[in-house]
């Protein structure tokens, strides 16, 4: 009864936090089999949050142990089905009672049911995925050996990206990976268990590494991020992708990244050098203050008749701008301070936004109700007042970036006019870096061949 309620209401927050969900693949996904799902771990609760209300199954949780700290909250997260995992990190002494975990585990697979569990063992808030633990490789191994292999329980990797993983109305794509028959496992399972075991567990992270489009080593996040900057709609206008699908710019990513990634293996050297150069150019825009999309022909090309509608937008925007400004400001500003104020990490921020932002929004929007019919005692205008909350706030927020945007392009414009000659060496250094990634990019794929 609770899942079913919390269920729905992280569907409807999900929803209404994020700008774009993005999911894919999801017929993969079996109607009654025993399934483990195993995720990637990016952004602390939010993450079982999202998976549990875009899977079709109903699905148990593994979780720390901490989280379980109080008798109220373990009466609370057991009617969640979450089931506690001790980690070494945690309580070493109390890992004994994993047992008792996992045997839950097995009478879940036994009953044709599913749960998830983020192998990684910890929401570390950055693009890269963690050593995977064995946890799921082993209770589903020893479930099947128990049941003489005859449960056909599949493993399904599921690939958690974030367009940004602390913003308000930021995009995040979800990608059901190919089910991991553990049946195919059972003779190597016979001979050599701990062998077994090891051998899917690197499947899995094999399955989480193509599913996301992480990177394997903090050195290089710095490189990834300054291509996706700068080269990443190039690139996406040259394979003939769309520049508004999600999977296509997800895939143009892992294109990036796993690039990246050879070269950080093969040569180094060259990647040391791009970022000199990018480290050189960033430093300059930020000393102007100025974006680089102004810099970049491709995106400047119809800027009048963009210039001139986005004038037009602010223009007639305005009053609903007002209006979206009075009714969701206070709910959508004090959960940001909320956040700041606590100090929370990178891995928490989004999920404390979604909690603080849903309390106060529904809080706010109810006595804004109760206010509006006081004043007008009219059920339809009352209707019509509740109606324009959510879509006023969106328009709000939008309106918002397009005037940051249309400011920060006058201010481009008022630089531009006054300091051509310093503008001019930095379009100098955009286009070196460009042809630095051509010529790099040509021996990737002559390499390749």
């Amino acid at each position: 009864m609770l899942y079913s309620i919390i269920h729905k209401i992280s569907g409807l927050a999900l929803r209404l936090f994020f700008n774009r969900v993005s999911i894919q693949n999801r017929d993969k996904v079996p109607d009654k089999s025993p399934v483990i799902f195993v995720a990637n771990h990016p952004n602390f609760f939010m993450d079982p949050l999202i998976v549990g209300s875009c899977c079709p199954r109903i699905l148990h949780f593994f979780a720390k142990s901490t989280l379980f700290d109080s008798r109220l909250k373990e009466f609370f997260l057991s009617k969640l089905n979450l089931i506690p995992i001790y980690r070494k990190i945690d309580d070493e002494e109390n890992m004994g009672k994993n047992e008792d975990s996992f045997i839950k585990g097995y009478e879940i697979l036994e009953n044709n049911g599913a749960f998830l569990i983020f192998p990684e063992g910890i929401s570390m808030g950055k693009r890269i995925l963690e050593k995977i633990k064995t946890g799921a490789a082993r209770i589903g191994l020893e479930a099947e050996s128990k049941n003489d292999f005859s449960l056909n329980t599949s493993i399904i990797p599921i690939g958690i990206s974030y367009s940004d993983l602390v913003r308000f109305r930021s995009d995040i794509m979800i990608r059901f990976g190919e089910p991991i028959y553990l049946k195919e496992f059972e003779q190597d399972y016979e001979v050599h268990e701990a062998g077994t075991v090891k051998k899917l567990t690197g499947i899995i992270e094999d399955s989480l590494n193509r599913l996301t489009n992480y990177i394997q080593t903090d050195e290089i996040e710095d490189v990834v991020e300054g291509l996706e900057l700068i080269y990443k709609m190039e690139l996406m206008t040259e394979l003939g992708m769309e520049l508004d699908n999600k999977n296509d710019d997800f895939m143009t990513s892992k294109i990036l990244t796993d690039v990246v990634q050879w070269y950080n293996e093969n040569d180094p050297s060259l990647v040391d050098q791009f970022r000199d150069r990018l480290n050189e150019y960033m430093s300059l825009l930020k000393r102007l203050d100025i974006r680089d999309e102004f810099l970049d022909p491709a995106r400047q090309e119809s800027r009048n008749w963009g210039k001139t509608r986005t004038i037009i937008f602010l223009i007639v925007g305005s009053p609903l701008f007002v209006w979206g400004l009075v009714t969701n400001y206070l709910p959508y500003k004090i959960p940001r301070l909320l956040v700041e104020i606590n100090n929370k990490h990178s891995a928490e921020m989004a999920s404390w936004k979604l909690i603080y932002g849903f309390i106060f929004f529904i809080a706010y929007y109810a006595i804004g109700m109760i206010l509006f019919w006081k004043l007008t005692a009219d059920m339809t205008l009352l209707a019509l007042f509740t109606l324009s909350l959510i879509p006023s706030g969106n328009f709000a927020l939008y309106y918002s970036k397009s005037m940051v945007k249309y400011r920060q392009h006058l201010r481009f414009l008022s630089v531009f006019y006054k300091k051509r000659t310093i503008i001019f060496e930095i379009i100098k250094q955009r286009m070196e870096l460009l042809q630095f990634i051509e010529d790099s990019k040509n021996r990737y794929l002559e390499a390749q061949r």
